[in-house]
């Protein structure tokens, strides 16, 4: 089987493409190959607090070694927890802004700030990539694009038909 669409360029499909797929933060070209978003899963760890506090809360989840994370940036994409798929902007690295030097993935669960996800198994789904990370000039510049973020997360969820 090859590849037909842009993702693989006509390459074979393989893990290794797959990986290097994901790793350059091509989810959209991954789940091409796969058939379905790429997938992480992890345990849910108490992070700096700092989402909660700018009125984005995140899930931050520890994943397992040797997990096939994208690149660092922003996703859009869902946040699974006990059978319930919920849109999420997710952002995967180091968070620049407040030069934390942790890479980590955190899922935001769109429009739900009433979650408690603390050492519960969660899954993150990546549909689709957004943006770069990076460090803005204030806190006020970075919530706009969060905002933006989630925004966009919403749209391509939405417009996702899950069902195939």
């Amino acid at each position: 089987l090859y590849v037909t669409g842009e993702a693989g360029g006509g390459q074979p499909f393989s893990s290794t493409l797959t990986r290097r797929l994901i790793a350059e933060g091509d989810v959209a070209g991954a789940a091409e190959i796969l058939g379905r978003p790429h997938r992480v899963e992890g345990i849910v760890v108490r992070g700096a607090q700092r989402g909660r506090e700018l009125g984005f809360p995140t899930a931050n989840v520890e994943t397992l070694p040797h997990t096939a994370i994208p690149a660092d940036g922003v996703y859009a994409g869902w946040l699974e927890v006990a059978g319930e798929s919920m849109p999420a902007a997710i952002s995967v690295g180091t968070n620049p802004q407040f030069d934390a030097v942790d890479r980590t993935v955190e899922a935001y669960a769109i429009d739900r700030v009433d979650l408690d996800l603390y050492g519960l198994h969660v899954a993150v789904d990546f549909l689709a990539y957004v943006r770069g990370m990076l460090k803005f000039d204030s806190i006020d510049d970075l919530l706009v694009a969060m905002a933006a973020d989630v925004k966009r997360s919403s749209e391509l969820t939405a417009a996702y038909d899950r069902t195939h």
